[in-house]
């Protein structure tokens, strides 16, 4: 990704939390709750790629970690 993209996908997400600040007042605690939650995600994703930081993926445990296993297991 990108240095720039971060950046602008950064500011376009500050931007919406700002103009969604107002309707969040009024909605039920779950929505703000998942609402929350979402962004705090996509900042740490984002916090986890400027810092070059790699991002656990389930499909490179598997490639990595359960493959090899199971081919062993099964002496293929």
């Amino acid at each position: 990704m990108d240095g720039i993209f971060i950046i602008s996908f950064l500011f376009l997400l500050i931007g919406s939390f700002f103009m969604d600040r107002k309707m969040l007042r009024q909605e039920k605690k779950g929505i703000k709750m998942t609402y929350g939650i979402t962004v705090g995600i996509i900042l740490l994703f984002l916090t986890m790629k400027i810092f070059h930081i790699s991002i656990p993926m389930p499909s490179y445990f598997f490639v990595k970690i359960v493959s090899p296993w199971l081919i062993r297991v099964l002496g293929v």
